[in-house]
């Protein structure tokens, strides 16, 4: 984890969450209060971790408006932008890995090419959220980016 990665609204997202578990590995999803980062809400996501993820892979269940505006698709119908955006990104794929086998927060730096064939370049903090049981249940985080 290097200080280049951090941004105000990934230091906001990781307080937060250290706040939200407390004692604990790390909080639950139903602890999650959007009302209470407002502020960066919309430039956060959240990963559903479950048995159609072990078949087919990552899928948001949330994704905020600034995110699918990065990933190029229309704002105005956020339901088909969730479906049409893809983690599949090889890159994207081994930090949600790194969540998932280190239960610890991941920090990367990339880019990538959205649906509009622009160039994006972006930062991300990616978080666990789950069980005492020390299970996983799904991946919180927090993009910033810029178009190239």
């Amino acid at each position: 984890m290097t200080s280049e990665l951090h941004h105000r609204s990934h230091e906001q997202l990781m307080q937060y969450w250290n706040t939200l578990r407390g004692g604990h590995d790390f909080p639950q999803e139903s602890d999650v209060d959007p009302d209470a980062i407002a502020e960066i809400w919309p430039s956060c996501f959240l990963i559903s971790i479950d048995d159609v993820t072990r078949k087919v892979g990552y899928r948001y269940s949330y994704l905020g408006d600034q995110l699918i505006e990065a990933y190029g698709d229309d704002v105005t119908n956020p339901d088909v932008a969730l479906t049409s955006i893809s983690t599949s990104s090889i890159p994207i794929v081994q930090k949600l890995d790194e969540v998932l086998k280190t239960k610890k927060p991941v920090f990367d730096e990339s880019d990538f090419i959205n649906l509009k064939g622009l160039h994006v370049k972006y930062r991300t903090c990616m978080l666990p959220l789950g069980f005492d049981d020390g299970q996983i249940s799904h991946i919180m985080g927090c993009m910033r980016w810029r178009l190239y």
